[in-house]
């Protein structure tokens, strides 16, 4: 009889803890309670849990970028416009026809095109300048405040968007990609031609710099312009009666690029009939300064065009990464629901079942109590 009791105790036990596993079920629609009560089942909810959230965090960014994105196509756009523009502006001023006033009004429009396009590819969204490559906390050109020159002071690598696991896209154009159109190339053992307003760059995005060695005209072309490395150009660097540099027998392929900015600037001088310097020149002089550079504004165009089309294309790209993620997270969340979520169909089944042998047991320990102290020692 005792050890009858001790095994209805022991039941009444088991069922007890079956029956709180079986209430936090119902209660929390959660499968496991604790992670021992079936290793195998929790080690594959931690990896879809952890794959629910890695997914996530992707598409909340992917989605964020949506306003970086839209911000940069539609700058770009009105860039192109403002391009265009300068173009029938020089075309008009060299109709000929034009007296120095008109032409002081289509220079003073140039400038207001000019001014538009910097404000333009300042463009910023979140807080994130958006043509500055890698370094969105700062603006991607900048004004000298006593010159009026524009440079670009922003990042040489474009910025990145993580699409996918250990996957990255590249995201927008930088303003060298955007603003600087190619002037020359050279390959590695050719001599490249190029002015102090140019920018010079590998094809890894690197610069190099001119620097006068010895402060006696002894230059060199040295990475970044620090003349502690090594010079890619063979000495002398020739001096050109133009005032351009030629870097003779290269050591690294290079290409010189032109500011659209230099180049508006340029045209803006010609129509008030001066030199960079505010000298006066001749009409023909300026003539021909605003003719050569009607075709340096044409190539600008093309190349923010260019650019614009590989904005486009690097846009798409992560759009098309985003319904992938979409689906992937979908697939996560209902592989989570199958492998944490409780079968509440079957709990509720097993919880009448677990009533069922309760009133059993319970039944059964009263009819226990309800025996003779005579029996019960039998």
């Amino acid at each position: 009889m005792v050890s009858s009791i001790n095994n209805i105790m022991f039941n009444l036990d088991m069922l007890n803890k079956r029956s709180e596993k079986n209430t936090y079920g119902l209660s929390s629609g959660d499968a496991l309670q604790y992670g021992s009560d079936n290793s195998k089942q929790y080690n594959e909810i931690l990896s879809v849990k952890n794959n629910v959230k890695s997914y996530t965090s992707i598409l909340d960014k992917i989605q964020l970028s949506g306003a970086y994105n839209d911000t940069s196509d539609s700058a770009v756009s009105n860039m192109k416009n403002s391009v265009k523009s300068v173009q029938s502006l020089v075309l008009e001023a060299l109709n000929g026809t034009n007296n120095s006033d008109t032409k002081e009004i289509i220079a003073a429009n140039i400038e207001s095109k000019k001014e538009t396009i910097f404000n333009l590819v300042n463009s910023s969204v979140n807080g994130q300048y958006v043509f500055s490559g890698k370094n969105t906390d700062s603006a991607s050109f900048e004004k000298d405040a006593v010159s009026g020159k524009i440079n670009y002071t922003g990042s040489y690598d474009n910025k990145t968007l993580n699409v996918e696991d250990k996957t990255y896209a590249t995201q927008g154009v930088n303003g060298i990609e955007l603003l600087y159109t190619p002037s020359q190339s050279a390959e590695v053992g050719s001599s490249l031609t190029f002015s102090t307003n140019e920018r010079i760059l590998d094809k890894d995005g690197n610069e190099y710099g001119l620097v006068d060695t010895t402060g006696l005209g002894d230059y060199g072309l040295f990475l970044n312009g620090d003349s502690s490395n090594t010079n890619v150009a063979s000495l002398p660097i020739t001096v050109n009666s133009d005032g351009t540099y030629t870097a003779n027998s290269i050591t690294t392929a290079l290409e010189s690029k032109t500011s659209i900015f230099d180049t508006l600037d340029q045209i803006i001088n010609a129509l008030r009939q001066q030199d960079s310097s505010g000298n006066a020149i001749t009409e023909d002089a300026a003539n021909q300064i605003l003719s050569n550079s009607l075709e340096k504004i044409g190539s600008a165009y093309d190349n923010v065009n260019l650019n614009h089309a590989i904005l486009g294309t690097r846009t798409s790209y992560i759009d098309n990464y985003e319904q992938i993620t979409e689906a992937k997270l979908t697939n996560f969340n209902i592989l989570y629901e199958t492998y944490a979520g409780a079968d509440l169909t079957a709990l509720a089944i097993e919880s009448q079942s677990l009533q069922n042998t309760y009133t059993a047991l319970y039944s059964t320990i009263n009819k226990i109590n309800n025996l003779s102290l005579v029996d019960y020692l039998k």
